[in-house]
């Protein structure tokens, strides 16, 4: 911006010297300043009333020493022409301009508007502050963005020493520019690993307590999940006494589904990834939604041809897509539409989530945009947190459950919104490379009927044992009932007749399931485990990627039961 295309309402330096300064009576002793003086005279008043003649007259080869060989810029400005009267080359590196083209400049012209401004209000600052007597006012340190000559912003820290001549007056500024975007960049990178670890950090505090919730809270629910299945299976009720069964399994379902929703945005969850297309498991919840849509709002599905494969856990997928479809939907419950797409990306970035660094490479994307509400920036900003929520009945762990599930895939998640405009979800999903492979469950592995295998049955919650212990018996099954490991080890040792499965508790007292579970298989070849727990993570750990490992989460029906263990007896 030219010094001639300055707002009127600017006020220019050499108004806020007079202003501020010059118009005030001189304090008494100021001393005559002569280009003889002595160093005891006082620094920074010059005799010289034109600064334009200073920098013409200087010992030259010192002065030329000086500037030409500095790496940060030297400048000094002229209050009464309102421009710069000189720049040391070193300005050509910084700015792009030569030092001629400096001196035909204004501070509009070399500062952008904000930091013009915030540069004579601070100045008028320090004239205040020396007419009140404070010294110290006559040099300041400051941080200001300086306009690069192809148009980018430099950001720069700046010395300034006020000027005065013999008189007293104020004539202008020395001063001392120095490129600082290495330093900003170093300072950002800081401030965002930060964040980086903060996230970190809240996330295992979450991890932690997801952990302890997911395995004690879970033994409950089996046990009122299992005592339920018990009582239906015992006695012929009436529909409305079936009805009322009904409703128990459904809110055990839903609080196993809450801690579910823990784990997941912890990143402890267990998956079981699998190639699949993103398009059919989208068409399949759209038709499932929209059934529910009310009134006069629309919800369509928009697949792209030639959608690339993915690989995660197909169930994670449908509770990413579903938490966004659910969020969609009260947004738009007034009325509005809500549209799903689906297109491959190639791409190849860096990406700083939750749970660290990742690289993310060609992607599919699925976005869901909706009309409704929309969102502030404020809620945006926190929108992924965990137990933050807009709705009085919710939990808060939806969107934190989308961002931990898509991160942990290597994926990630952008969100674009605004009040009263509606809002896009945005999900990145890594691109499946190479042949796809299909897996498939051999006919000896299918369920089959029960022969009355023996089942070392082993946990450490009496109820979960004892409802466990009548399911097995009621399938037909022999069972060996103990209470922790060690006593599992005396029960089988005492057992004379072949053991041909260990059904264990992970988190025990003295001893874990798989500690349990190598012993037992030293001294009994061929015995099948499957371990139960409420925490899957305490099973399926990073240093065990074996596909023998078999597991059931707690909370179980008495069917899900059944058909695991016969699948895994073979």
């Amino acid at each position: 911006m030219s010094s001639s295309n300055k707002s009127k309402d600017s006020l220019s330096l050499k108004m806020a010297v007079d202003l501020e300064f010059n118009s005030y009576e001189r304090r008494a002793g100021t001393s005559d300043f002569s280009a003889e003086s002595s160093s005891e005279e006082q620094a920074g008043e010059l005799p010289e009333l034109d600064l334009r003649a200073i920098a013409e007259e200087g010992t030259e080869s010192f002065f030329r020493f000086l500037t030409e060989n500095s790496g940060d810029v030297i400048w000094m400005y002229d209050f009464d022409a309102d421009r710069y009267t000189y720049a040391s080359p070193s300005v050509f590196r910084l700015r792009g301009f030569t030092p001629e083209e400096i001196c035909r400049q204004s501070l509009y012209d070399a500062l952008t508007p904000a930091s013009a401004e915030v540069a004579v209000a601070e100045i008028s600052r320090r004239l205040v502050a020396l007419k009140r007597g404070d010294e110290s006012a006559a040099w300041e340190i400051c941080e200001f963005d300086q306009l690069h000559k192809d148009g980018s912003v430099v950001p720069t820290e700046v010395m300034t020493t006020f000027i005065r001549d013999s008189g007293g007056e104020l004539k202008g500024i020395i001063g001392v520019a120095r490129d600082i975007s290495e330093r900003r960049r170093i300072e950002s990178e800081k401030e965002r690993l930060q964040l980086l670890m903060m996230k970190a950090a809240k996330m295992e505090f979450v991890s932690r307590i997801s952990g302890g919730i997911a395995h004690d809270f879970n033994n409950k629910l089996q046990s009122i999940l299992g005592m339920t299945d018990l009582l239906m299976a015992s006695h012929p009720f009436s529909t409305e006494q079936l009805q009322s069964f009904e409703e128990i399994r459904t809110a055990v379902a839903h609080c196993a589904g809450l801690t579910g929703q823990l784990l997941a945005t912890a990143g402890k969850r267990t998956a079981k990834p699998e190639v699949f297309d993103c398009n059919l498991a989208i068409s399949s919840l759209v038709q499932m939604k929209q059934c529910c849509m009310l009134g006069e709002s629309t919800l369509d599905f928009f697949p792209a041809s030639g959608l690339w494969p993915v690989l995660m856990d197909s169930g994670e997928f449908d509770e990413i897509v579903g938490h966004l479809l659910s969020n969609a939907m009260d947004a738009v419950s007034s009325g509005g539409s809500i549209a799903i797409t689906t297109r491959n990306v190639a791409m190849d970035i860096e990406y700083g989530g939750v749970h660290g660094e990742t690289t993310v490479h060609d992607s599919v994307l699925v976005e869901v945009s909706d009309t409704g509400r929309g969102m502030s920036a404020e809620v945006m900003r926190q929108v992924f947190e965990p137990f933050f929520t807009t709705k009085e009945s919710a939990s808060g762990l939806g969107l934190s459950t989308v961002n931990g599930l898509v991160e942990r895939c290597g994926g990630f998640v952008t969100v674009d919104s605004a009040t009263g405009k509606g809002s896009t979800f945005r999900v990145f999903l890594p691109r499946m490379m190479g042949a796809v492979e299909h897996s498939a469950v051999s006919a000896s592995r299918m369920p089959t009927g029960h022969r009355g295998e023996t089942i070392l049955l082993v946990d450490d919650e009496d109820a979960v044992r004892r409802i466990t212990g009548k399911f097995l018996e009621s399938f037909g099954y022999l069972v060996l009932s103990a209470a922790d490991g060690r006593e599992a080890l005396e029960v089988a040792g005492m057992y004379e007749g072949p053991i041909h499965m260990l059904l264990t508790d992970m988190i025990m007292p003295g001893m874990n399931g798989r500690e349990l579970s190598r012993l037992l298989e030293s001294q009994r070849s061929g015995v099948k485990t499957l371990y139960i727990s409420g925490y899957a993570a305490d099973i399926l750990s990073d240093d065990d990627g074996s596909s023998d490992v078999h597991f059931l989460g707690k909370p179980f029906s008495r069917s899900a039961l059944s058909d695991k263990v016969r699948s895994v007896l073979g």
